[in-house]
């Protein structure tokens, strides 16, 4: 018989096939792992991904409730500003009033 490095032919294959199973079964769990890994991460990357739409959905909707509101108080502004100028001119007239009935009074 042949003998290489000391092992005859059929100690030679008998290595080579505890190793080959040997790496099949490594190989078979290291799918089953990565599979089962990948899936779960998979579905927790979606859940993060719809929770993200959500959430960017809802600022969409509070940014523009904030410039709705910013626009109503723009013109309620406007609008003080307006009834303001309006009392300054009738303050000013009712001075004009008390002046010209004092000064009629008091003649």
């Amino acid at each position: 018989m042949h003998h290489v490095m000391g092992y005859s032919l059929d100690e030679w294959m008998a290595i080579a096939t505890i190793f080959s199973i040997a790496g099949g079964i490594f190989i078979w769990l290291l799918n089953v792992a990565i599979k089962n890994g990948t899936e779960n991460l998979s579905n927790s990357v979606k859940r993060l991904i719809n929770q993200i739409h959500a959430l960017s959905h809802t600022i969409n909707a509070i940014q523009s409730s904030a410039d709705r509101t910013a626009e109503r108080v723009d013109k309620l502004e406007d609008r003080f500003e307006e009834h303001i100028g309006e009392a300054k001119v009738r303050n000013t007239r009712i001075k004009n009033l008390e002046q010209e009935v004092f000064k009629k009074k008091s003649r």
